[in-house]
Parts: C-alpha cells; sequence; structure tokens
C-alpha cells in the first residue's frame, strides 16, 4: 500500500530545523521518501492532508515494565493469565499515547510481544530485556517478608515465580541467567546493581553483585552481540558497572562529578528516570522506609540534570512505567514536562526519538525489527510517527496532551486520525 501525508512540517529525530512544507511518501510499513513541495497524488491509494501540523517520528520510552501491572490499591498477587490480560491492555494504551517503541527494562513479556508482532493485539514494538536479573537480597529480591522461604519449587513470590525477575549468585549463575534471557530473545540485558525505592530488604546505598558477576552478565551479552542496562542509584554502584562494562545506566540521580566523568568518557548511556514529579508517588502505599529512599533519590535530581547538561550525557527518554492502566495513563506523558524543564524541548524530544535509536545500534544483529529504523523519520525508517497540533521541538508540554496527537500511525496502519 502507497500512502502520502502531504502539508506537514517534518522533524527528523534529530535536528531543530523543521523541513517546512513537506510530504511523506510511505510504502506498506517503511517511509520511502521525504519530498518538499507538490507530489502528483494519483499513484497512491491514500492520501492524507496534515493541515500545517508537525510530523514526528513516533515516541520512544526507553524504561518501561509493560508486565508489571499491580500498584497502587492493587498490590496483590496476581495470577500469570491476569498479569498477561493486564500487560497486553498497558501496551495498547501506551501505543495510543504516541508511544510506537518501547524498551521494556525486565517483565514477563514475551508472549505479549509475539502478540503484538503478530497481529494478533496491538502496541508498539517492543525491546524486551525479558527477565531482570539480580541478587539474593536485592532490589528483585521479591519475597514478601522475612519468614518467606526460597525453595527448590520456586519462590515464595509470584511475581518471580512468573519469570519476572531471576535470582542470580555467582557469575556462573549470572552467565546461565543472562543466557536464558537471550534464549528468549532478549535484545538487551537488564541486571539490578543497587538498592531500589519500593524493595524491601535493601537499603538504597547496597552495591549489589560483585565486578565479577556483572562482567559475566556483559561477557554473556557481547558474545551475542548486544549490551547490559543497570538498575543504580549510587556512585559505587555506577562506576563499578562502567568498569565491568554496562553501557546503560537507569536511574542515576545520585551521580557526582567523577562519576559522570567516567560515563561521559566510556560512552555509556544515562536514562534518567523515573522524573519525581509532586504526586508521582500518591498512588503507591510505600512504607515509611521507601518513603525516605525516595526522599534521598528526589535530592539528587537538580545536580544530576546539572552533570548531564555539563558533560553532554547520552541520554535517553524513560519513565519508568508500570503498575495499571490508570496510573500509566496519568503519568507516561507528563514526564515531557519535566524533560522540558530540565534540558529543554528539543534535547527533550531528541531524548525520546533519535536518541535512542543511537542507542538502539547497541543491539546490532539482536535488533528485533531490523527492517526499518525507529526513532527518526528519514527515507528506510519504519512508518512510525505522529501528526501533532503545534511544534514539539519548540514546546515539548504539547505532548503531555494526547488530544494535540492527531494522527497516530505505526508500521503504516492508523491507530487513531482525528485530523
Amino acid at each position: 500500500m502507497r500512502q502520502l501525508i502531504k502539508n506537514c512540517s517534518v522533524f527528523d529525530g534529530n535536528h531543530s530545523a523543521l523541513k517546512q512544507n513537506a510530504c511523506i511518501v510511505i510504502a506498506d510499513d517503511l517511509v520511502e521518501d521525504i519530498l518538499q513541495g507538490e507530489v502528483p497524488e494519483e499513484r497512491f491509494d491514500r492520501v492524507l492532508d496534515a493541515g500545517g501540523r508537525t510530523a514526528i517520528p513516533g515516541l520512544i520510552d526507553a524504561h518501561v515494565h509493560i508486565a508489571l501491572t499491580g500498584g497502587g490499591d492493587e498490590m496483590e498477587p496476581l495470577r500469570a493469565d491476569e498479569t498477561a490480560v493486564r500487560a497486553a491492555k498497558n501496551a495498547e494504551e501506551c501505543l495510543l499515547r504516541g508511544f510506537t517503541t518501547v524498551r521494556d527494562a525486565g517483565g514477563m513479556i514475551y508472549g505479549v510481544k509475539a502478540c503484538i508482532d503478530n497481529g494478533y493485539t496491538i502496541g508498539p514494538r517492543i525491546f524486551p530485556s525479558h527477565s531482570g536479573i539480580g541478587q539474593t537480597c536485592g532490589h528483585c529480591d521479591n519475597r514478601p517478608g522475612a519468614a518467606s522461604q526460597r525453595t527448590v519449587e520456586g519462590y515464595m513470590s509470584p511475581v518471580m515465580n512468573n519469570g519476572v525477575w531471576v535470582l542470580a549468585d555467582s557469575p556462573d549463575e549470572v552467565r546461565r541467567a543472562t543466557r536464558d534471557q537471550l534464549f528468549l530473545g532478549a535484545s538487551q540485558i537488564k541486571l539490578f546493581l543497587g538498592g531500589g525505592i519500593a524493595s524491601k530488604f535493601d537499603h538504597l546505598y547496597t552495591v549489589q553483585m560483585t565486578f565479577e558477576e556483572v562482567r559475566a552478565a556483559v561477557e554473556a551479552a557481547a558474545d551475542y552481540g548486544t549490551y547490559v542496562m543497570a538498575h543504580l542509584y549510587t556512585n559505587e554502584s555506577m562506576q563499578r558497572a562502567i568498569r565491568a562494562g554496562v553501557m546503560s545506566l537507569e536511574h542515576t540521580q545520585l551521580m557526582d562529578d567523577e562519576t559522570a566523568r567516567m560515563i561521559r568518557d566510556n560512552g555509556v548511556w544515562v536514562c534518567p528516570c523515573p522524573t519525581f514529579t509532586e504526586d508521582s508517588m500518591m498512588d503507591f502505599k510505600y512504607t515509611p522506609d521507601m518513603l525516605e529512599k525516595y526522599a534521598l533519590v528526589r535530592k539528587g535530581v537538580e545536580q544530576q540534570t546539572e552533570l548531564i547538561v555539563k558533560y553532554g550525557l547520552n541520554m535517553v527518554f524513560g519513565t519508568d512505567m508500570a503498575t495499571n492502566k490508570y496510573f500509566c495513563e496519568e503519568h507516561q506523558l507528563k514526564d515531557f514536562s519535566a524533560f522540558k524543564k530540565r534540558f529543554g524541548s528539543f534535547e527533550g524530544l531528541r531524548a525520546a526519538t533519535g536518541r535512542v535509536h543511537d542507542l538502539f545500534q547497541l543491539c546490532t544483529y539482536r535488533n528485533p525489527y531490523p527492517k526499518g529504523k525507529v526513532g527518526v523519520l528519514e527515507p528506510g525508517s519504519f512508518a512510525d510517527l505522529l501528526l501533532i497540533q503545534g511544534n514539539p521541538v519548540e514546546d515539548l508540554d504539547l505532548l503531555t496532551d494526547k488530544d494535540n496527537m492527531k494522527l497516530i500511525m505505526k508500521g503504516g496502519t492508523i491507530y487513531k486520525n482525528t485530523l
């Protein structure tokens, strides 16, 4: 099928200057060309008049947990089938907020991704990590209490029994767990290398996994053409990860100048999520200890912002989106407003488009969608694009209201059209 989108301005994902009076030529699921001026319409099966709106690449959220579907008043354990249904709904709603691609940072996502890719349900393209890997008594040890036991048959935690997380406590165990995720088709590997806010048994300042354990995951991933991303907040955790070869650091709110320079000098990527907006904790029932950890991390956001800007660190947009669809609907797009305040509209938009395209090059042949490019709008890219009322390059707040997204297209298929 051949389609033409005419009368638009085009943001290509990397350059602040828009291509004006442009026409986007689409052949099946790919962008064939982007032209300026008039294009004969008779050779197209569909012609869409953008009415002067701005075309941008489909948005990418580089840190989500689509299959973590509890939260708020729903902290009770969920069955695997209930989790899968909720994950599919999370994926659908994510696409309808304009995110045509996501990087899943840990979860039971194999089946949901397969159903999206084969057309059985709708959702974004998913770059999967599959199970997140962490140590006993670490951030992903989700046993509910000190009386819980780890048994031969499995774990006390349904989340862990469902394969969302995997515990590994030696280089050999980490290597095996990494290879298990690669077997499932992981495009990158996710490790938990430090304490977290929502976990009960690890203080924020704990340093998790030894250098040898981290290095085992990095080597196993590299042998299969890809890289490791890691959950961490503190400088000791970040510096150990960098020395071991981890290429994508998630969260990083407590970084200092020395760590920022190490990140820059090693070409490492940063995903500074979540943004910790004023109301981002309101929908959860956290213990006083968890709230204390939240406060510690939030204090670091201002310095983190300054260091990312000072050293020009490789940065991508991510929200840490998880839990129920109501929370995700409320908060996922709000993070663009926070990115605008921290980094400016252009860099914030680029972090959700062209910069993620650059990050995904680390997947090499593990890229699950090698046919086209994501995160950019140019010949050879997937026809994943949005038509926006207004220019988000100048005002990123425009993306916080999904009603400003007049057209949502993924792979040449239109999922929303209110032109």
